[in-house]
């Protein structure tokens, strides 16, 4: 895998993602299955840095509209994102 990639449900991914998500857009990434492991040698969608084999990688399926896409993150960045989307979550009753 390498970066923001579409997935299908039953597929590989297969077709790299032209470009790289916007920081607004990666808010608005709607996560779903998450795995970790050792890293695969991709940007972090966070922070652009790649993450080596040697450290450990967090691959999230997420929904971006109607489409899904397959994002990788450090740990910390990977908390960084999920903080940022909660801070962006409307309050409750709103």
């Amino acid at each position: 895998m390498n970066g923001s990639q579409p997935v299908g449900r039953d597929a590989p991914v297969t077709e790299q993602r032209a470009g790289r998500l916007t920081v607004a857009a990666l808010r608005g990434a709607i996560p779903g299955r998450m795995w970790g492991g050792k890293g695969c040698g991709v940007p972090c969608d966070f922070c652009r840095v790649t993450v080596g084999t040697e450290e450990i990688e967090y691959e999230i399926e997420a929904r971006l509209g109607s489409e899904m896409l397959m994002l990788h993150f450090h740990p910390r960045c990977y908390d960084a994102w999920r903080a940022s989307r909660e801070n962006d979550a409307p309050a409750p009753g709103k």
